[in-house]
């Protein structure tokens, strides 16, 4: 028999081996972000906790993850209350615990009182939700670090990625554990510069999220004389880095270099540290090949709950799907 219960913060040991585990999941949701509710459904088998699955409501445009253009304004109108297992900010969705299908069957249940829309973001494809419509997600790039990356890279590669470097040499480059306080309004500046340049828009943060995620993280800043110009927030557990968000002053950095310098120091940073992968992001996809990067696939599913509008869903899948410009 299985009871569920719906948390407002995350049990202890929850994701406790990810570097966005328990600590980072309540920081987001106390950044305030606008239209985002979140909560933990925790499952129990026999009052034994097996599993806790994170959820965020949220209204949903049916458009979000299509290219600006003439479709994209042509369903802005279409919006559902969305109810989601994951979390905005991640690129990969996490169950903590079992789930198998008795279990997502037990939380779909719960999640449908949140929303008309369900669904489930960055997930693995044989996630069991045999009533859900699957669609593909943005992959997430994962590098490999070691001691010996650079040595093990072809040398054309190894001395374009020198070249880029050297390109930024008039910058000057910082590491910082956590984020200084005097700096969190630039580096807010910094970051709504790329969300407004970037073509997937979906959560935006604020700046209580830099804040509040300062004690989790370490930054690299880049300086041109005094003027901050460029962030990288770097997460990091285990064996795992996440680079999280970015940020740039798109005036100056492409005749500084900026851009690249910023993924090579973290990548620098990764290798330093002892980090056996990091994540880049699910962004400038050709770049990161460059680097040596894996893209993981991932898988977000849809279920409404109206049955005419699910089988909607079905026919319009492609809508819900990255489009090829999202994909470079």
């Amino acid at each position: 028999m299985l009871r569920i219960e719906d948390l407002a913060v995350p049990p202890e040991g929850f994701l406790h081996d990810e570097p966005e585990g328990a600590e980072y999941y309540h920081a987001v949701q106390m950044a305030g972000m606008d239209d985002f509710r979140f909560g933990y459904f925790a499952v129990y088998r026999a009052d034994r906790l097996v599993t806790v699955a994170p959820y965020f409501v949220m209204n949903f445009r049916l458009n979000t993850l299509l290219p600006n253009g003439w479709l994209k304004r042509s369903l802005s109108w279409i919006r559902f209350k969305l109810a989601c297992i994951g979390n905005p900010t991640a690129d990969m969705g996490r169950i903590h615990g079992d789930a198998c299908v008795e279990i997502l069957s037990a939380i779909n249940g719960e999640l449908a009182k949140k929303g008309s829309l369900l669904a489930y973001k960055g997930f693995a494809q044989n996630l069991p939700l045999p009533d859900f419509v699957p669609a593909i997600g943005l992959p997430v790039p994962v590098l490999a670090l070691g001691p010996d990356y650079y040595q093990s890279m072809k040398s054309d590669r190894r001395n374009l990625l020198k070249r880029k470097l050297k390109k930024s040499a008039a910058l000057r480059y910082e590491e910082c554990a956590g984020l200084p306080e005097n700096l969190v309004a630039k580096v807010y500046q910094l970051y709504l510069n790329t969300y407004h340049k970037a073509e997937l828009k979906f959560e935006k943060l604020t700046p209580e999220y830099f804040v509040n995620t300062s004690a989790l993280s370490h930054y690299l800043l880049f300086f041109l004389e005094d003027e901050l110009i460029g962030f990288t927030q770097l997460i990091g557990k285990g064996h795992q880095l996440v680079n999280r968000y970015i940020g740039l002053d798109y005036g100056k950095s492409n005749d500084h270099g900026l851009y690249f310098a910023m993924f090579i120091r973290a990548i620098d940073f990764g290798i330093r540290e002892g980090f056996a992968e990091i994540e880049l992001g699910a962004t400038s996809y050709e770049f990161k090949r460059i680097l040596g990067a894996r893209q993981l696939p991932t898988w977000n599913y849809y279920r409404h709950t109206t049955p005419l509008f699910n089988w909607l869903l079905g026919k319009l899948r492609s809508v819900l799907e990255p489009s090829e410009s999202e994909l470079r």
